[in-house]
């Protein structure tokens, strides 16, 4: 597990409490972690999280999942077998958080 950087994108603020906060990521390994903060990404709460693989598309790396535990997300990539990915050569990520 490693803990990567979530760089923030964007930020769209809707009516009451709720954000959308749009993530660039770099995945290294099958499970890493981003780590928000309501001083950089403007949330306090994870509400859900949309994970989306933009590059690095492959048989060792083909799918990409989120969970999430208080400010902190976990990013799982998977291989097509729906094993554990293995090579991240080239792979970028986006998340969309939903958060207030």
């Amino acid at each position: 597990m490693a803990a990567i950087t979530g760089t923030l994108s964007k930020v769209t603020e809707f009516s009451g409490d709720y954000k959308v906060v749009h993530l660039t990521i770099v995945p290294t390994s099958a499970s890493d972690t981003v780590t928000l903060t309501q001083a950089t990404h403007g949330i306090s709460e994870i509400l859900t999280s949309i994970p989306k693989l933009t590059a690095g598309y492959d048989a060792a790396l083909a799918g990409i999942f989120t969970t999430h535990s208080g400010l902190v997300i976990t990013v799982a990539t998977t291989a097509a077998a729906g094993t554990a990915a293995t090579d991240w050569t080239g792979a970028t990520g986006e998340i969309l958080v939903i958060g207030k």
